[in-house]
């Protein structure tokens, strides 16, 4: 779990403007230890004022958003394109807007020095320092460091993110289970809690019907029974207020019958989580944090 000024600083980073106390209460911190975060991250030039909004009969509160000149962020994106790994980068500033972007990069493996070129070449464009790397890259790509190398070479944090990290990253209310449902690929989920995001693990290893890799989307029953099953395992280990569920291939009575199966499944779970079905966003999975 990350710290209180960790978790401010995604929260800030993963959204718009917001005050100190729904900073507090995201991060499940005090609205005391919130104010003395913000405020040195302000001195820092990290975080700005971004104007003050009613606060319900009082006196007006400042909202804080985080500086987009105070750093850039870089994104590597990595994918399986048969026997080599394809791949691209994207440099943001510290809001996520697109600074440039990389050409298109092949390898036939990852090693630890691969993107050292690349990130040397940006280093001499010059601008704002280097604040933060976020690696997408295959679940069943071996170890190869080069988290490690990146962190210690460059000096600053190094995450590497999924798909459903990516997604979780989007929502914007707290204790929300994320659930990515690729066709034809094994599901990622995410955990959105206290102001921070947990992975999943490697959910090909819970009991369903079929493989994931060989299930029918033309079989509504068995989708329906598989995605439930899902549900319902994880709820009962992580009890989440929400799950969001992600894919390409809702319709309207699929959706209902799995929140029919969902309800059944769970009938004696004393807080049964609430199901959002939702559309993969058309811009793509990346997201900077």
């Amino acid at each position: 779990m990350p710290n209180a000024e960790e978790r401010i600083r995604r929260l800030l980073r993963a959204g718009e403007a917001v005050t100190r106390p729904a900073l507090a209460r995201a991060a499940g911190v005090s609205a005391v230890l919130a104010g003395r975060i913000v405020a040195r991250l302000v001195a820092r030039g990290e975080v700005e004022e971004a104007g003050r909004v009613p606060s319900g009969g009082g006196r007006p509160v400042m909202q804080y958003r985080v500086a987009a000149g105070y750093g850039r962020l870089v994104h590597f994106r990595v994918e399986r394109a048969g026997h080599v790994l394809r791949g691209g980068a994207v440099v943001t500033d510290m809001r996520g807007e697109p600074l440039h972007r990389s050409r298109e990069m092949s390898f036939a493996m990852l090693h630890a020095e691969s993107l050292d070129d690349w990130l040397d070449a940006d280093a001499r464009r010059g601008g704002s320092p280097l604040r933060g790397i976020t690696l997408s890259l295959p679940e069943t790509l071996p170890p190869c460091g080069l988290e490690e190398h990146l962190a210690h070479r460059y000096g600053c944090p190094v995450r590497r993110i999924n798909a459903a990290l990516a997604l979780a990253m989007r929502e914007t209310r707290d204790d929300t289970l994320v659930l990515y449902l690729p066709r034809g690929g094994v599901p990622q989920g995410a955990h959105r809690r206290r102001g921070g995001i947990v992975p999943c693990g490697q959910l090909h290893l819970l009991p369903v019907q079929v493989p994931w890799e060989e299930m029918d989307y033309t079989d509504a029953t068995l989708v329906v029974e598989t995605v439930s099953r899902l549900v319902m395992l994880l709820t009962c280990t992580l009890s989440p207020r929400r799950v969001a569920l992600y894919a390409d291939f809702w319709s309207g009575k699929l959706t209902t019958r799995i929140r029919y199966n969902c309800s059944a499944k769970l009938e004696r779970c004393p807080n049964p989580p609430s199901l959002h079905f939702r559309p993969l966003p058309e811009e793509g999975l990346v997201i900077y944090n």
